[in-house]
C-alpha cells in the first residue's frame, strides 16, 4: 500500500514540471516577439519622424543663377573710353622749352671743324629736329622770332616784345579770339625774352602789370592771363597813345592789331617816334579792311609785315 501510493504522487509532479516547462518556454517566445514587434515601430517612427517634421515647414526660395548669351558670340566687341579733357590753360603755360645754347660751350678748334660744304650733320639734330622733335623736345635757335597770327617768326634776333592790341567796341564778337592767340603766343615766348601787352580804346591804355617790359618767366605768363581774362572792348578807336607808350618801352618788335579806321596822322607820328627803324612793327587789320592800306604803309616803313586776318582764316 505504501509502494502503491507513492507512484501516483511521482507520476503528477512530473507532469506539474512538463506543464511548468511549457508555460515558461511560452512566455520567452512572447517576450521574443514583444520585443522584435516594439524595436519594429521604434524604428519605424525615427525614420519617419524627420520626413514628417520636414512637411510641416516649407522650404525657402532659393535662387539658382543661370546665364544666357545675349548677341553674337562670333564677333569682337570693343568698347573705347571717352578721350580725356584737355586744359588748355595748362598747356599754355608749360615749362619753357630747352634751349640749345652754343656759345657756353667750348668753341671748336678750327682744325677740328667740319668744312661748310661737308654737308655732314649731327645724328638727330636737323631741320627736322630728329629723336630730340620725336620725343617732345625742341632745339630752337637763339634767333627765333617770336609769332603772332603767323607773323613774326622772321624777326630773328627780337628780345623785346609789345603787343598793342585795339579793344575798341567793334571788338564786341571778336576780341575774345584775339586774346586766346595772345595767349597763345606768350606762352610760346622763351625765359630771355620779355614781353608787355597794351590794349586801345579812345581813352588811356590798358597795360598789364606792372606796366614795364618783363621776362617769359612762367609767373609772368600766369599773371598776364589772369589780366587778359578781365579785358573787355568798349569805346571808339585811337591807338596813337599806345603807340607812343609802346615805342617808350624800346621794344625790337610790335604787333599792332585793329579791326578798325584810325586817325592817318599815326604814319607820321611813328616816322618821328621810331627814327630810327629800331624798333620793327608789323600789324594786323583783323576781320575789317577798312585800316589795311594804312597798317600795310606802317608795316613797309618800319621793316615789318602786314597780314589781313579774315573769318576764313580761323582753325
Amino acid at each position: 500500500m505504501a509502494l502503491g501510493s507513492s507512484r501516483p504522487i511521482a507520476s503528477e509532479a512530473s507532469s506539474a514540471m512538463m506543464r511548468m516547462g511549457r508555460l515558461a518556454g511560452g512566455s520567452v517566445a512572447s517576450a521574443w516577439l514583444v520585443s522584435i514587434i516594439y524595436h519594429v515601430v521604434l524604428f519605424a517612427v525615427m525614420y519617419a519622424l524627420p520626413w514628417m517634421t520636414g512637411l510641416s515647414h516649407e522650404r525657402p526660395q532659393t535662387p539658382v543663377p543661370f546665364t544666357s548669351i545675349v548677341g553674337d558670340t562670333d564677333q569682337r566687341v570693343v568698347t573705347l573710353s571717352p578721350p580725356p579733357k584737355l586744359d588748355t590753360k595748362a598747356a599754355l603755360i608749360e615749362p619753357d622749352p630747352l634751349e640749345f645754347r652754343p656759345d657756353q660751350f667750348q668753341s671748336i678748334p678750327e682744325e677740328a671743324a667740319l668744312p661748310q660744304d661737308s654737308g655732314q650733320s649731327i645724328l638727330g639734330i636737323g631741320t627736322g629736329g630728329g629723336e630730340f622733335a620725336k620725343y617732345g623736345f625742341r632745339v630752337s635757335s637763339r634767333d627765333a622770332g617770336p609769332e603772332f597770327f603767323g607773323l613774326g617768326s622772321q624777326a630773328r634776333g627780337a628780345r623785346r616784345i609789345v603787343y598793342v592790341v585795339d579793344r575798341s567796341g567793334s571788338m564786341m564778337t571778336t576780341l575774345h579770339g584775339v586774346i586766346n592767340e595772345l595767349k597763345e603766343s606768350i606762352s610760346r615766348l622763351r625765359r630771355t625774352q620779355k614781353f608787355h601787352v597794351i590794349f586801345f580804346n579812345s581813352g588811356a591804355p590798358l597795360e598789364n602789370p606792372p606796366g614795364r617790359l618783363v621776362s617769359a618767366i612762367r609767373a609772368q605768363k600766369e599773371e598776364l592771363f589772369d589780366f587778359l581774362d578781365q579785358v573787355f572792348p568798349e569805346g571808339a578807336t585811337n591807338p596813337e597813345p599806345a603807340m607812343r607808350r609802346a615805342l617808350a618801352l624800346e621794344p625790337d618788335l610790335i604787333y599792332f592789331l585793329t579791326d578798325g579806321e584810325f586817325d592817318a596822322g599815326l604814319v607820321d607820328a611813328l616816322d618821328r617816334l621810331n627814327h630810327d627803324r629800331r624798333a620793327k612793327i608789323y600789324t594786323i587789320a583783323y576781320f575789317d579792311r577798312r585800316g589795311a592800306e594804312l597798317l600795310e604803309k606802317i608795316a613797309r616803313a618800319h621793316g615789318g609785315k602786314f597780314r589781313f586776318f579774315s573769318e576764313l582764316d580761323l582753325p
